[in-house]
């Protein structure tokens, strides 16, 4: 096992190298070009087009744009991500039984590993053997959340079959802005379901240098809807997030430096099964830091932008199980190490008025170690390695261009990757847009993207083991076997704005993937279940999404979201476990006084089934959310708030290891109140 002092070195290791390749690559980089045209409109959605998007972070031709903005999150309380994107039509989350509270997102039938989740333009890696964990990013530094849905351009990586989410991040501008929230919640079934929430903000600019530090602290204590089992509902979790983001202008180049860091604490409780001879409470507690470092340097010189950076992602994984309640140490001690660097330069620039070129070059190195420790005595004690320090990397090249003219806009793209393991690929895409103004009051949007893609498994897909068969009765074990993904999406749709006051979308979209890597269940010869990740032949998934929002007028704002998506196993003709064949949502926002407002979110999520055969279902179920916020004045906001009114909850966990196929919420009807501190 691995002490204190030799985790030390390994992470002054890892940071000195990054510091060597920080000082070398600061002679490099850009930034977008400013957009000749931009809409904005009622629901939040940006159209780009006639070029890119400065503004938003992503770099792309004239797709839709779901946007979430700052204010937005703050005025509906949202603590973490996973809350946030929840609010975003077309967009769900998946629970996952992996790891007590993680979720990740689900866009049109696909979630884990095939959205893209990026921050500030750069891909996060994941943070365990699932897809990105959403709950694990506060919201303070959240300037807006921005979703592309489908493989719609070649810039971001061929990996995003379902869609993008970016997080655009703060940035400090010529004055002093500061940001406090804190507050507390209760549940109403269980007096130990309490939370506690608090984050700040500071930034600013001194002497040229742009500077912003972001903190905070995320706490819930365990929870059980039947005091007479073992098992919790609930898991104990603590979480930690900080930030630092300096930047310096320095005549045509813009350098900046940005850490974030992460430490997450969760510990779920499970039991033995009634009647075993280990009956009794079973402990499972993982604890994660991440380090992420990314070092920017943009060069502008009239129309053209040459962005460089590096970045370096450090996990660090420790899962502790108590495999046997009659003992007083950990059975089972895994420690996953997980490295992950990416280097990329970007060149943009306007050609002949009318063509926005984008090209760029990125390599990607993945490592990773896993070593398992196990204790059966007092006296025994068995090391082994799991992973034995495997890598894998690649190198992509893509290039882009935004042609503009008119009412129209067209972008061609193409992106090439070579993988260490599997070779060459190509990925070609192609959006269309048609933008007409219909009459003085009447703006219409039509747009056609047709994309490829190609995703390569992961470094965790293919070596990665994690065994709760103490715990949860399951294992998951990593294929070396697997093959990568091809994709091919299509989106059509059209979008009115009518008087800048009521916006309606619709939009069908049809993906087919081949070799899709999915989790199935392998035979055992035992009552545990072994899980794997194996290749599905052919999946399609087809659906619509339709949208309306009326602004009445500037207090009173009502939005209504409605989506269906099939996912099919062509080779089964059953549809694929966890995804909701249909959800919709509906939010009201209206403010009665000058310093008063409620908002109430309601929301519906359709049954899904929860194993490949179809044959176990998870119920639908609806949830209503209500907000109240109070303007003391400029600088201090309270506010006041219960989650899932209509309390709908999941069936009590019990003390067996056969899974519960109920993905309904585990936590009933929350009471919160808190209050807001802005630049005081």
């Amino acid at each position: 096992m691995s002490n204190k002092c030799s985790n030390s070195l390994y992470l002054y290791k890892k940071l000195h190298a990054m510091a060597l390749l920080m000082c070398a690559s600061s002679l490099f980089a850009s930034e977008t070009i400013e957009a000749p045209l931009k809409q904005e409109n009622p629901d939040n959605t940006v159209f780009i087009y006639g070029g890119l998007n400065t503004k938003s972070g992503l770099i792309d031709s004239a797709v839709k744009t779901e946007v979430l903005s700052s204010e937005e999150i703050e005025d509906s309380h949202y603590q973490n991500l996973s809350e946030a994107v929840s609010d975003i039509a077309g967009v769900s989350e998946i629970s996952v039984d992996r790891r007590g509270g993680a979720k990740t997102a689900l866009i049109q039938g696909f979630g884990e590993n095939s959205v893209l989740v990026m921050i500030d333009g750069t891909p996060v890696s994941q943070n365990s053997s699932f897809g990105f964990d959403l709950t694990q990013i506060s919201t303070e530094n959240i300037e807006k959340i921005e979703v592309i849905k489908g493989g719609a351009s070649a810039l971001y990586g061929s990996q995003a079959i379902g869609g993008v989410i970016n997080i655009v991040t703060k940035k400090p501008i010529n004055k002093r802005k500061t940001f406090i929230d804190l507050s507390s919640s209760m549940s109403a079934d269980s007096s130990d379901a309490r939370q506690v929430n608090a984050k700040g903000l500071y930034s600013n600019r001194l002497g040229g240098v742009g500077h912003k530090l972001t903190l905070s602290y995320r706490n819930q204590n365990d929870y059980d809807l039947n005091e007479n089992t073992y098992a919790k509902d609930g898991p104990k979790f603590s979480k930690f997030n900080g930030s630092l983001y300096l930047d310096k202008k320095i005549q045509n180049n813009t350098l900046s430096l940005g850490y974030l860091y992460f430490n997450d604490y969760v510990k779920s409780t499970s039991s033995k099964p009634y009647g075993s001879s280990t009956f009794g409470e079973v402990d499972n507690e993982t604890k994660t830091q991440t380090h992420n470092i990314k070092l920017q340097n943009i060069y502008k010189s009239g129309s053209a932008s040459v962005k460089t950076y590096i970045n370096a992602e450090f996990i660090e994984d420790d899962l502790n199980l108590n495999d046997n309640p009659k003992t007083y140490f950990k059975e089972t001690h895994k420690l996953t190490k997980y490295d992950s660097y990416r280097a990329e330069v970007v060149y943009d620039d306007t050609i002949f008025d009318n063509h926005a070129i984008t090209t760029g070059l990125l390599y990607k190195e993945d490592r990773v170690n896993q070593d398992t420790i196990t204790q059966q005595t007092e006296d025994i004690i068995v090391e082994h390695s799991d992973i034995d320090h495997k890598k894998v990397w690649s190198l992509q090249g893509y290039v882009q261009d935004n042609y503009f003219k008119e009412n129209y806009e067209i972008s061609p793209g193409l992106r090439l990757q070579y993988d260490s393991n599997f070779g060459y690929n190509f990925a070609p895409k192609v959006s269309f847009s048609l933008f007409n103004e219909l009459n003085d009051s009447i703006e219409s949007k039509t747009w056609l993207t047709i994309g490829t893609g190609h995703r390569s498994p992961s470094i965790k897909e293919r070596y990665f083991t994690m065994d709760h068969s103490s715990v949860a009765n399951y294992i998951v074990q990593g294929n070396e076997n697997l093959r990568p993904e091809k994709s091919v999406s299509v989106q059509l749709g059209n979008k009115l704005d009518i008087s800048r006051a009521h916006s309606i979308h619709g939009n069908i979209f049809y993906n087919r993937i081949s070799d899709l890597i999915e989790t199935t269940e392998l035979p055992s010869s035992n009552s545990t279940k072994i899980f794997s990740y194996e290749n599905f032949d052919k999946v399609e998934s087809s659906g619509i999404e339709l949208g309306s929002t009326l602004k009445a007028n500037s207090w009173n704002t009502l939005s209504l979201n409605y989506s269906y998506t099939e996912t099919i196993n062509k080779q089964t003709g059953l549809q694929l476990a966890g995804r909701p064949l249909y959800t919709w949502k509906a939010k009201h926002s209206i403010s009665p006084t000058e310093n008063i407002q409620v908002i109430n979110s309601l929301r519906y999520i359709g049954r899904k089934y929860t194993n490949e055969e179809n044959t176990k279902v998870s119920k639908g179920y609806s949830s209503l959310d209500t907000k109240i916020n109070y303007a003391y004045n400029k600088s201090i906001n309270l506010y006041f708030g219960i989650n899932n009114l209509l309390n709908t909850v999941k069936d009590p966990a019990s003390d067996t290891v056969i899974a519960v196929n109920d993905d309904r919420p585990s936590l009933g009807r929350l009471f919160y109140t808190g209050i807001q501190l802005k630049d005081f």
